[in-house]
This record gives C-alpha cells, structure tokens and sequence, in this order.
C-alpha cells in the first residue's frame, strides 16, 4: 500500500514533556545515490543495504533503468541490488526526468557523457533549470561530449551527443556545488587515457573527501586524494569498478541534525543510532554535532548511539559559526535561533542560494514571520530573538525548511500544548525522508505523559443523511481531541467537481476518466479534515441543490468509491502526526468498508420525518426516502448496520445526550476517568 498523503497544511503539536527516545534514520542520500551509480559500473552484482527510499534516489535508481542498468529495490529491506553494466550503458538512447535532484542531475549527466556512444535527453523541473550546471557542461565538452541545449544554456533541458571521455588535463570550476566535481571525479576511470582535474577556485571538501572514500570502497585508489583538500587529482584509467557483494549506507547525517538539535525545543534527550564516529563516518555533516556543544547541549556516546542532552538549568547561547563545510545543516540551527540567548550569526552561506531555493532569503523571510530581527548579507544570516509569533511557514518546495521548521514547532511556545506553526507542504520532505513527520511523531508519543494510554484510536459514525452524524462527531471530536473527517463533504465535492465537468453518473467510463485527472490533498482546519481537489477545498456549493439531487447516485458508482477509499483511510496516518489522539469519521460505510476494525463502530438513526425536519431546519430541502433507498441498495458499500456495531436512535434525543453515551464508551479507552464535557 502506498503512503498516505500528509495534508497540505501541517499544525505541528509541540512536545508537551521533555524528549525522551531513540531514533533510527534513513540512509544518507548523498552515499546511496553515489553508491548507486558506482554500484551500475561493477561488472558484478552488488546489494546496497540501508539505503535511502526516497525521492531522490528513486529518480536516480528509474534513470539508471532507463539506461539499461538492472536495479532490484526493496524498500521494506532498505534495500537497493544492481545488476552493474561493467561501465558500458546499455542504453545508447534515453530521455531521462532528473527532478529536483542535484545529484542525480550532475552525476548522470557525467555517466552518460562517459558512455562511448549514444543520445541522451535530460530535463528537470523549473527550479533545476536554474540550478548550476555549467561548469559540469564545460568540463564534459572540453573532454568530448556534445550539449544541444533546448533552453537556456548551460542549463536543463538538454540532449547530450557521447563520444567517450577522451582524457588529458581539464579544468572545473565547482565553486557553486560541489556535485559537478564529484560528478567528474566518479566516471574518471572510465575516459580513454588518463584524466588530470584541475580545480578553479574553492570547493566544499567534505562532499568531495566522500566521493574519493566511496571510489576507494569500488575499487579505485583514491585514499590519499582523500586526505586532504586537493587543487589537482590524477586519477588511474581503466581499472575495474569492484565492490563487496553487500555494501552498507550510512544513516544520513544531515536528517539527524533535526533529532539532534531538538532538545533545544522541547529539552530532554534524543540518541540517533547507526551514527559512526565522525573519524570513522564518510559524511562531513556530523559535524553539526560540534556546532550544537558551543550552543550548549551536551554530546555522548552511548551504546552506538549519538546522544543529545539538553542538561536541565544549562544556558542555550546564539554562536558565530561558519557553515560553508557543512551548510545542509545551516537552516536547522537558524530556525532554532529564536529559542537560543544572544544573537546566532552562521557564515559560508553564498552557495545556498543556487540550491533547491535561495535558502539564505527563504530563512531570513521566514524568521522574519516569526518575528525576528534578522540581518542578512549575501554570505550571512544573524539572528536575534525577539518574542515569537504563531505563523504559517512557507516551505518553498525545500525539504530542509520544513523539516527545520518541524523541529522548531514542537516548542511549547503557550505551554498548553496547541500548535503554533503550521508547516505548508510537508510531503516535500519525501526528497530526502519521507517519514520524517511520522517519525517526529512517534518520539513525540513515546515523550507524552499520558504514557498508560493507548497511542491513538479510531472512532467510525455511520447513518443515513440527517441522523446527526455531523453534530455528534464534531461534538465528539472537541472532547476527545479527535480529528473529525466528513466523507459526506468528500463525495459531495466529488460530485460537484465531476458535474463540473459535465460528466454524467450513468456514464461509468466517463466517470473513471474524469476521477483519474483529480489530484486528492488534504487541508487541516482546526480539529476538521478537508479534502483538496486540484488546490481547492469544498465551499457552499456542495450544500446545494444541485449537488443534492446528485450525490448518492455519483456515490453508488463503484469508481467513486474505489477513488476515495484509500485517501478516506489516509486520514488516520494524517491525524497521528499532526498530533491527535485519534480519528473520528462519519459517513455511510465506515464501519463496515473504510475502518472494519476501528476502536468504536457506531450506527446513528433516527425517524425519517425528524430527519427531514432537522434538513429543513439547516435551510435544505433533501428527498430522505430516495436518499436512504439509493444508499441502501448500491451495489458497492451499501449502507447497512454494520456487524457489532452499536446503533443510537437519537429521534427523541438531544445532541448532548447522544454525545454523552458515547463519550461515556470512549472515555475509559483514553485513560479518562471522568468523561469532559462540552463546554
């Protein structure tokens, strides 16, 4: 089963106990996707274990397959295993997506150029067709290859014409991404005579130490390039691509610099396992463990786990640090900045800039939301705290804002445990950790007091129109801090959107078609769930007339309700990581198809002719008897009581009385020993 959709808008609940947990990362993104392609020039088959799924790897790994390369994924085993092409491609024609992903864009690039033939399409999205690729380019064609630019140039999209890697001496500029040289450094062994690099300007190191390390893991000795910064390699020709049969990927070290820096929001301790020593590990970001011991939280070793404390009556003071060797890391402490004594100033920044956005500007924009004093230059960032402001942050299509931002949110900033930040966009973080809300969320569980109660429940409320499924379940979910979905707004904006389209329900063909070019999103709103449809979310239209008249006849298609079943039970994967203690759902099959085993299943009726006065009362007119015959004898989902389920007929029942009985059943479930009352 796929994953669910996070929602559109994110509230992020903040920890409301000091936290307390263990965390198990993904692989590193950098190591897998190198990995891979080095892994896709052995002659012999090689298993990558611990890798990272993701976004990123997986245009990555979908290219190399396009290429001809064989490549098994496993992601239940983190598991990637390829075949290896012996450094020859298959694939001497390929039109290859490379997205948003600046390794993938930049190592394929120079794969393909070392191929001794062939024509090779690229394109990416429109943020990576601003991303920089020209010294790549450069550095390829002084060494054979062909660019034919189909847009700007030195720029996606492209058709690259290979002839081979001729050899010799070459200069690259990789001042503005360190990706273009380690690109060049990995297909070296493939040109036809020996290849001399030469370095224009400055580069970051620690990316470059760690394609010279992976070399020397595939059987090219580069141990000593790697040892120290370098202005020239010269590497060997024609040696063998060779690697163990199981080659491991390190936990990511940039995704543990959200775990590690959260004691700053919400105290306590956090250990990240799998991490090595940072002498021992191929990744240069670790060293953001350093940055985080001059902020004030204490660093150790435990039991192969990096540990981070934030030592109870310990100041948290803002640093002057330069990022520029491990700047993934620069937006995790500037969102933590507010929270930290004095000024934060972070330098080495400039290259940020050209990345998935202009993080510089993107972060001073966001702390400024927030209501801090930030002064920014082209290199800089400087922070100072002033009081916090609730806000909406902008996320820009960047992984690493959301992600820090996350991390920031879960500050008790009101000490009540309400959210304050609401983060757009979260599913942008399936670029690099794709779990990274869920995982937040289980160590923010794990960190609750009210550990002697279950994690979370589900609550299903089935019943015909007008039975006081909507009252009750709203009711329901302000007591127990549930988050209430109505299926009924989601077939009814269905219906509008199809009608909208002029497709008739008695056309399932059409029907279909039109469904599949209706992208599905979720929008948070207090304690309700809503469906999104292209961006948009139900409004007064679907209470209307027409609408009406149409929806259970749209809602007995089974089309509709196939298209809507694995989103509807999506919504439970949604309440938990924003933070509720359970999911309460109405509708006419909730109990019986979406949540057969939810917690409670419960069956509200009610006499046909209350019902219609309770609909004329809302200002609807609604045909109750036709409604109830065509929800009953649909083909797919029928309404029905369903098994074990407990019926509620409220005809001569208040809404608090129907809201008291079964609050009274969920109560004990909670760990509630009196039942809260609306107020």
């Amino acid at each position: 089963m796929s994953k669910p959709p996070l929602p559109s808008l994110l509230p992020i609940p903040p920890f409301t106990r000091a936290a307390d947990g263990t965390i198990t990362l993904p692989g590193s993104k950098s190591l897998t996707n190198r990995a891979l392609l080095l892994a896709a020039l052995c002659a012999q088959p090689v298993e990558l274990r611990g890798a990272l799924f993701s976004e990123d790897t997986e245009i990555m790994s979908a290219a190399l397959r396009s290429l001809g390369v064989h490549v098994e994924a496993d992601a239940a085993r983190c598991s990637f295993r390829v075949a290896g092409a012996g450094g020859i491609l298959p694939a001497t024609t390929a039109t290859i997506q490379v997205g948003n992903a600046g390794t993938a864009a930049r190592f394929l690039t120079a794969l393909c150029a070392a191929a001794g033939r062939g024509v090779y399409r690229f394109d990416g999205v429109e943020a990576m067709r601003r991303r920089p690729m020209g010294g790549l380019l450069e550095a390829l064609t002084r060494l054979g290859a062909e660019f034919r630019f189909l847009g700007q140039p030195g720029c996606f999209p492209f058709e690259l014409h290979a002839r081979g890697l001729r050899g010799g001496t070459v200069e690259i500029d990789a001042r503005e991404s360190s990706q273009m040289l380690s690109a060049l450094l990995m297909v070296a062994p493939l040109a036809a005579a020996p290849l001399c690099i030469r370095l224009v300007g400055d580069v970051r190191w620690p990316f470059v130490a760690m394609t010279l390390r992976q070399l020397a893991q595939f059987g090219q000795p580069t141990a000593e390039l790697a040892a120290r910064p370098a202005a020239e390699f010269a590497l060997s020709w024609g040696r063998p691509f060779t690697a163990p049969s199981l080659y491991p990927i390190e936990p990511d070290a940039t995704a543990a610099s959200y775990f590690l820096a959260l004691p700053i929001a919400a105290g306590g301790s956090v250990r990240v396992a799998g991490l090595p020593e940072a002498g021992e590990s191929l990744q240069g970001d670790l060293a953001f463990a350093g940055a985080l011991e001059r902020v004030g939280l204490q660093l150790s070793r435990e039991a192969g786990a990096l540990v981070s404390t934030r030592v109870a009556g310990a100041p948290l003071r803002g640093i002057d640090a330069d990022f520029n060797l491990y700047s993934d890391t620069f937006l995790t402490l500037a969102a933590l900045a507010p929270l930290l004594e004095g000024p934060t100033t972070l330098r080495g920044l400039t290259h940020t800039r050209k990345q998935e956005t202009d993080r510089v500007a993107g972060m001073a924009a966001e702390l400024r939301r927030l209501g801090q004093d930030v002064v920014e230059t082209e290199d800089t960032l400087t922070i100072t705290p002033r009081p916090l402001l609730a806000s909406q942050i902008e996320t820009y299509h960047d992984h690493r804002f959301a992600m820090s931002f996350g991390v920031l949110g879960c500050h008790d900033l009101r000490a009540n445990g309400q959210p304050w930040i609401t983060v757009g966009n979260p599913a942008c973080c399936a670029k690099t950790f794709p779990d990274f809300f869920e995982v937040l969320a289980q160590l923010r569980a794990h960190s609750h007091p009210m550990s002697t109660a279950p994690d979370f429940i589900t609550v299903a409320i089935d019943g015909g129109a007008a039975s006081g499924k909507s009252s009750t379940s709203r009711a329901l979910s302000e007591r127990f801090h549930l988050l209430h979905v109505d299926t009924g707004a989601h077939y009814r904006f269905v219906t509008h959107q199809l009608l909208e389209r002029g497709v008739d329900a008695a056309d399932e063909s059409a029907v279909a078609a039109a469904l599949a070019a209706l992208p599905l999103g979720t929008r948070l709103a207090g304690r309700s769930s809503l469906i999104e449809i292209d961006g948009r979310i139900p409004g007064e239209e679907i209470r209307g007339q027409r609408v009406n008249e149409q929806v259970s006849r749209f809602a007995a298609v089974p089309a509709v309700r196939q298209f809507l079943l694995a989103y509807q039970r999506s919504q439970a994967q949604v309440a938990r990581v924003a933070g509720f203690r359970g999911l309460i759902m109405e509708g006419r099959d909730i109990g019986s198809v979406i949540f057969p085993e939810a917690d409670f299943r419960f069956y509200l009726q009610a006499d046909p002719v209350e019902r219609a006065r309770r609909r004329a009362a809302e200002g609807q007119t609604d045909a109750i008897h036709e409604r109830d015959r065509l929800d009953a004898s649909r083909k797919t989902a029928p309404l029905t009581l369903p098994n074990g389920a407990t019926a509620i007929d409220s005809t001569h029942l208040s809404l608090l009385q129907v809201v008291d009985q079964l609050g009274a059943l969920i109560a004990p479930r909670l760990g509630a020993t009196t039942i809260p009352h609306l107020p």
